[in-house]
């Protein structure tokens, strides 16, 4: 009989805060695009898009900065832009883009500084005895064979899918048995290598954990933390290892800040606010930490 799944989209719970810088190329001079900022803002919404900036670089590119819902993977929003955006344009310019493109994830904090902040999980959340916090200094995992921060190839052109997942144990509980957490986190790899995940940190504590990892182009981040979810309930059991809510974040080599300020927004039609993006399904005051520099 098939699996039937623990997490479903439709009883999990989601945080999550979901940026990307996007570059679309053309083939010929692009029209000015200010015109068709509003319209294309109105269009992608729908998609799950929310256009936060835009800017036409020279005659042949136009960058973005997008925020975007889980369900949205890279390669649905390089679709989403450029379609509706054609489909704008399409009096003036029939066949304006090429194929390639460039999208690279961002967030609040850089793949540096989560870097850090990740790999430090055991320090910061010290338990009182010192053979326990032994244990759970030594339960932490990193790769150094992945950069997160490094863009790569797709069929069509280059992106950067980086993740930052937090999830907590099922009812709050704490485990510190050193057997349990060095399972969870063999399991945790085992089940990267099968999805082809660049799997870069565990941060992993006695009632949560953090996790660092590359995606696919072609994978959501919703789907990516579900799949995660179930795989380990399935590798424990079919249990409930996990509260049925995460949150799941973007990150890359800069923060929106320095992508904003690459973008020049002296000279690009934006919104009004410079915090903008589409709303969370769920918020949960104990994930506030997870962009603490």
């Amino acid at each position: 009989m098939p699996v039937v799944p623990i997490y479903t989209e439709n009883d999990t719970a989601e945080a999550y805060q979901l940026n990307w810088s996007v570059s679309l190329f053309a083939r010929t001079k692009l029209p000015d695009l200010a015109n068709f900022y509003v319209p294309l803002q109105e269009v992608t919404e729908g998609d799950g898009v929310r256009i936060l900036e835009l800017v036409s670089s020279n005659e042949r590119c136009v960058q973005f900065l997008v925020s975007t819902q889980p369900c949205s993977s890279p390669s649905n929003i390089i679709q989403a832009i450029k379609g509706r955006l054609q489909y704008l344009i399409r009096e003036l310019d029939p066949k304006a883009f090429a194929r390639n493109y460039f999208i690279s994830s961002v967030g609040e904090a850089n793949c540096n500084t989560l870097e850090r902040y990740v790999g430090k999980q055991a320090m910061r959340h010290r338990m009182a005895d010192s053979v326990v916090q032994s244990y759970m200094e030594n339960c932490q995992f990193h790769d150094n064979r992945f950069d997160l921060a490094q863009p790569r190839i797709s069929r069509h052109g280059q992106f950067l899918h980086s993740l930052h997942l937090v999830l907590e144990n099922d009812g709050g509980w704490n485990k510190i048995r050193p057997e349990v957490l060095q399972l969870t986190l063999a399991k945790i790899q085992a089940i990267a290598n099968k999805k082809g995940w660049l799997l870069s940190r565990i941060g992993l504590v006695a009632n949560h954990l953090h996790i660092l990892l590359g995606a696919d182009v072609t994978e959501s981040p919703r789907g990516v933390v579900l799949s995660l979810m179930n795989n380990l309930a399935y590798a424990f059991g079919m249990k409930r290892i996990y509260r049925p809510s995460f949150y799941v974040g973007t990150f890359g080599s800069y923060d929106r800040d320095a992508i904003r300020r690459k973008l020049d927004l002296s000279t690009a039609t934006s919104t009004n606010s410079a915090t903008d993006s589409l709303p969370r399904q769920c918020s949960r005051s104990d994930l506030s930490e997870v962009t603490d520099n």
